[in-house]
């Protein structure tokens, strides 16, 4: 799958908004979410993206990591899977 993640979003950036971006960069896209806090509804400011082309996906972060988007440099990379022990805090397995 090419999911992506887009961090550094506007707050006021909806997922047809995030999709038309993507799109407009020349990158079809199946889905797109803006992640919002479940209590308040606002956004987090972080999205997650799945184009329809696996074969896009290092090309469209090269493209589009450090662009700007809707008033905000935007960071754009291949989303990691949940259960990955990567990233700067790596998931705690086992008892404490």
């Amino acid at each position: 799958m090419s999911k992506l993640f887009v961090g550094n979003l506007s707050f006021k950036v909806t997922d047809a908004d995030l999709q038309n971006w993507f799109e407009s960069n020349g990158y079809p896209v199946e889905s797109a979410q803006v992640m919002t806090d479940h209590k308040t509804g606002r956004s987090r400011g972080i999205g997650f993206v799945v184009l329809k082309r696996n074969d896009q996906l290092k090309d469209a972060v090269d493209k589009l990591n450090g662009q700007s988007f809707s008033g905000r440099t935007v960071n754009v990379e291949a989303a990691k899977s949940p259960a990955s022990n990567e990233g700067p805090h790596p998931q705690k397995r086992g008892r404490w």
